[in-house]
């Protein structure tokens, strides 16, 4: 049972990358959304710290990043995931930081572990981006912290 998920992060990239360091968790966090195809959602206070994503044991989990086009501004900006860091004793994948496929358009995929001790757990993760700018230029490197959750066993 289950599917392969993907999550969605979208980025107000020139408005993100407008920002001076230091950047505050804050700040990356209000201009940076999260979706995914099987109805994540932010219980409580709809932060991004709170949204979580139903995932399934022996599927693939995929992320990617969309910039969030505002009148036009963000044309020419790309969003990259690098990787994705797991640092909990129930890490649900095989290995603690998934890397990216690299580039201006990176993303990461994954399969969930099929072990069954694994049902019912929810747990944070680490989604390790960057924001590149129109043209040339260095990327700038954010992260945020949302969850996972694998379903119990029916």
């Amino acid at each position: 049972m289950g599917k392969k998920v993907k999550i969605t992060l979208t980025v107000e990239a020139s408005a993100l990358y407008a920002l001076q360091a230091p950047v505050s968790q804050a700040d990356v966090d209000a201009k940076s959304g999260l979706e995914d195809d099987n109805s994540g959602s932010s219980p409580g206070n709809g932060t991004i710290e709170n949204f979580t994503s139903t995932v399934y044991l022996n599927n693939d989990v995929q992320w990617v990043g969309e910039v969030k086009y505002k009148n036009g501004v963000d044309q020419g900006y790309n969003v990259a995931i690098t990787s994705i860091v797991y640092e909990s004793d129930d890490n649900f994948f095989n290995n603690t930081t998934l890397n990216g496929t690299g580039g201006r358009s990176g993303n990461v995929t994954s399969k969930v572990k099929d072990e069954d001790s694994l049902q019912g757990k929810t747990d944070t993760y680490t989604i390790n981006f960057s924001v590149y700018p129109k043209g040339s230029g260095d990327p700038k490197p954010f992260s945020i912290d949302p969850k996972l959750r694998i379903p119990p066993s029916s």
